[in-house]
């Protein structure tokens, strides 16, 4: 299987590393980071964190999730963060982020069998707001682990413009039943 399996705003360093960084907004190029597998952006908190999923648990060397740079309007940090932490519940068909701050928390486009998997193989650390690529850096050299063995045939669907627009009806629902909670 060819890796990373799907497209996405990333560089590809030393695959056979045991860690991605995501760095949220945060433009990666600018840090010159070393010694990690894959890192990138993620924007959003359904499509960007199950892209984001689907090429870490692709690659059998990574076991570290670095979530690092500036937090999106999404709350992509904050939603993996909550996703590593709580998991996602099945209440009414859809896969929500548990804790989620976000507006469209759903990972839906994934088996849940890769999400079930990421949360037991894979260790995210919070570094989210950090953009000091020192201190980035020595999160990244502090990271070893053996290789997770086994890799599940992943893929996900293109995501477009108008991919959102089947969440519609749920971002109506979170969006009054915040207003009513305020």
């Amino acid at each position: 299987m060819e890796w990373p399996v799907t497209s996405g705003d990333y560089m590809i360093g030393d695959p056979s590393s045991p860690v991605a960084v995501v760095t949220l907004t945060s433009d990666y190029r600018a840090w010159d980071l070393k010694n990690y597998a894959i890192c990138g952006t993620c924007f959003t908190e359904n499509f960007g964190i199950e892209k984001v999923i689907v090429n870490v648990l692709s690659n059998p060397k990574i076991s570290f999730l670095i979530v690092c740079g500036r937090e999106s309007e999404h709350f992509a940090g904050q939603s993996l963060l909550a996703l590593a932490e709580n998991g996602v519940s099945t209440f009414g068909g859809s896969r929500k982020i548990v804790g989620s701050e976000a507006v469209i928390p759903y990972l839906n486009e994934i088996p849940s069998t890769a999400i079930s998997r990421f949360l037991r193989e894979i260790k995210v650390i919070d570094l989210v707001g950090t953009t000091d690529p020192g201190t980035i850096q020595k999160a990244i050299d502090s990271c070893s682990g053996n290789e997770r063995g086994e890799t599940p045939e992943l893929s996900m669907p293109e995501i477009d413009d108008n991919s959102w627009k089947k969440y519609e009806k749920l971002v109506t629902q979170n969006v009054m039943s915040r207003i009513k909670k305020g």
